[in-house]
């Protein structure tokens, strides 16, 4: 997933608080041995050798899609931030403090009778302009104040670096409006997709009917959005940074969509000043121009109040949310029960005020050993990715050179800001958990656009600390590894450096890959988009890619559904990039030493067994096959299996001849 080409190359996952963890209250294990299954050959399915037995008894749990390390690790620092929570509420905090902002939204939301009693209150404002509107142009006029809100219309605006000129921010538009996961829902024609849109109809029926409107809009609704996501790019369109980036006069952008408003939407965002815009999708606003004009004002009046009103659900009573979670979670995800309610006031306050709390829990819970560990990690692989770029044998001396160029300029953060962002105006209040919500959403958004015409703040964190995730920034240039990822199983200071190396090694490669993967090797070393290559160069690597593309669209994770080769093409070159540099980064770390056996491994094989490790997981097939339509990442099975078909050091590493999940070796893809 890239927003504005900041690469989120993990899974963040919600987890379960009463589960028991593997970590948690105890000594952490490099890597269990109990979780291996032996009557599986690790040449034939190195997955399933390394998991099968932590699969078999792991089934996802009812209040999840998918179970995973993620999940795991997610859970307890959920478990840390609720620890903090119960404390922040004890005391009494200065207005406008981190610990005030914390703990008067936390008793708001955990004020049932409150939340009950106010209902839709806070939204009747807004909701009586939608139902009153006489024109079309008084709905368009709406949408400064819905866009601030967080609420879904058909077109989003923000603020991102210039792709050009990384120094500079810029407004961009981008395609928006649609309430399933994304225009494949609407269009594909099989049993399954009807189904789901037959439910998506009922559930906005029983939304509008849960406010007081009668429930009969669903089927217009989705015709209107039916339309909008026929003229929407697919997932792979959208991942070229050239075709997504137009840059215009902003006049003649509002002069060719007239019916958006353009001119109107941008003062009242307070972006008067934005001279020129990037349109992300050009023939989409084309259309939506058409779709605006073309549709009735009934139509999209009930839609701008199905989506005002989708856009609360979670937050407004227990039917609201119990609805919004029947037919997101369960029907669309497979999840069969929703967490208990501090649990779920957790994941909002956390999603909400990320950094805030970030700031509470690296103070408390994370270890600074673990940046020097962490820092000198990423410089053995950058070594190790010089040492590549320098042998490459499909790569010309003057692509090298820029390549090298980019490399060494690339930046890190690890564990979290050196500066935290000033939440003190922000308006919390210990009742009004919606209106909290919403101003929360407001301060966000105003935070956003407020960049504009500034200098680009180059320590800001596009990641809160907590987060189970990692991300590089084509923009920035940069590889981003919040403090929350930085532990079992992905790393420990007391781990092995096989296992360590094999787990957030093959991440922290995996991250500095995306600056080479297909679309981040279109941004030099200042982040701009540029072509710093030779067209015999380009060409080459596309060969490559397109033979790693073709393979993954090979594998099929469910009957008659196919990884999508294409959309997952970046994130399967930087898991091969990132595993294949992690280990010869790990051979600089032991300079030559050769460690002993570790439970009957040697380095080696711990290695791939730290690799594997961390993509374990279980998932329903409900998610699994949402996920095949919507994720950019390949399931956890082939981001093991798919890089370790083309790595000759696997095989040698466990004598494997005849290896069935390997490629021969003349057929092995290596691109970094």
């Amino acid at each position: 997933m890239k927003i504005t080409y900041l690469t989120l190359s993990l899974f963040s996952s919600l987890v379960v608080m009463g589960l028991k963890s593997e970590t948690m209250n105890k000594e952490p294990v490099a890597f269990d041995t109990t979780q291996i299954d032996r009557s599986v050959l690790p040449c034939n399915n190195f997955y399933r050798h390394a998991n099968g037995n932590w699969i078999d008894k792991n089934p996802v749990p009812t209040t999840e899609s998918r179970w995973s390390c993620f999940n795991v690790l997610t859970k307890e620092n959920e478990a840390k931030l609720q620890t903090i929570l119960e404390e922040v509420i004890k005391g009494k905090h200065k207005k406008g403090t981190t610990h005030q902002l914390i703990s008067d939204f936390y008793k708001s939301a955990l004020d049932s009778a409150e939340r009950e009693k106010t209902g839709l209150a806070p939204l009747q404002t807004i909701l009586k302009k939608i139902v009153s509107a006489g024109s079309k142009s008084d709905l368009v006029n709406l949408y400064p104040q819905l866009l601030q809100m967080g609420v879904r219309i058909p077109l989003s605006v923000y603020i991102s670096r210039d792709r050009k000129n990384s120094e500079q921010y810029i407004t961009s538009i981008s395609q928006s409006g649609i309430g399933l996961p994304n225009r494949d829902y609407y269009l594909k024609k099989d049993e399954k997709f009807e189904k789901i849109r037959e439910q998506y109809v009922d559930h906005i029926n029983v939304i509008m009917a849960l406010a007081g409107f009668e429930p009969i809009s669903g089927q217009a609704i989705l015709s209107l959005e039916t339309k909008i996501a026929t003229a929407q790019w697919s997932i792979t369109e959208q991942r070229d940074p050239y075709k997504t980036y137009n840059k215009k006069a902003t006049k003649l952008v509002a002069d060719h969509y007239p019916m958006v408003n353009l001119i109107g939407l941008l003062e009242g965002i307070r972006l008067s000043d934005a001279q020129d815009i990037i349109v992300g999708q050009p023939t989409y606003f084309e259309n939506l121009n058409k779709i605006i004009e073309e549709t009735s004002l009934n139509d999209w009046k009930s839609y701008h109040i199905w989506h005002f009103l989708g856009s609360f659900a979670s937050h407004i009573n227990d039917a609201f949310e119990e609805e919004d979670f029947r037919f997101y979670s369960t029907i669309l995800r497979g999840t069969k029960e929703m967490k208990p309610r501090k649990e779920r006031i957790l994941n909002t306050i956390n999603g909400m005020l990320g950094e805030p709390m970030g700031q509470l829990f690296v103070a408390k819970y994370f270890p600074e050993s673990a940046k020097m560990y962490i820092s000198s990690m990423i410089e053995n692989l950058r070594s190790a990715y010089r040492e590549s770029i320098m042998n490459l044998r499909w790569m010309g001396d003057t692509t090298k050179q820029k390549a090298l160029k980019k490399l060494e300029t690339f930046t890190y953060k690890v564990g979290y800001p050196d500066e935290w962002k000033d939440y003190s105006k922000l308006e919390i209040k210990k009742k009004g958990y919606l209106q909290n919500v919403i101003n929360t959403r407001i301060f966000g958004y105003k935070f956003m656009t407020n960049k504009l015409g500034k200098p680009v703040d180059k320590k800001e964190w596009g990641m809160s600390p907590q987060t189970v995730n990692a991300y590089y920034s084509s923009s920035g240039n940069e590889i981003v590894f919040p403090a929350g990822l930085l532990q079992p199983p992905f790393f420990h200071i007391s781990f092995d450096d096989a296992i360590n190396y094999g787990g957030i090694g093959g991440v922290i490669g995996h991250e500095f890959t995306h600056g080479f993967d297909d679309q981040g090797s279109k941004f030099d070393g200042e982040g701009n988009l540029s072509n710093w290559w030779t067209d015999a160069d380009r060409e080459r690597f596309g060969a490559l890619t397109k033979r790693l593309a073709e393979q993954y669209s090979g594998y099929e994770p469910l009957p008659g559904m196919y990884i999508n080769g294409e959309m997952t093409l970046g994130e399967n070159i930087a898991d091969l990039g990132g595993l294949t540099l992690a280990f010869a980064a790990l051979k600089k770390q032991l300079a030559g030493k050769e460690p002993g056996l570790i439970d009957d491994y040697n380095w080696q094989q711990r290695f791939y067994l730290g690799w594997a490790n961390v993509w374990k997981q279980t998932i329903r097939e409900d998610e699994l096959k949402n996920r095949l339509i919507t994720d950019v990442h390949s399931p956890g099975e082939y981001r093991v299996l798919g890089p370790l078909a083309n790595i000759k050091e696997f095989g040698n590493a466990f004598g494997c001849k005849d290896c069935k999940m390997q490629k021969p070796e003349a057929e092995m893809i290596k691109i970094w």
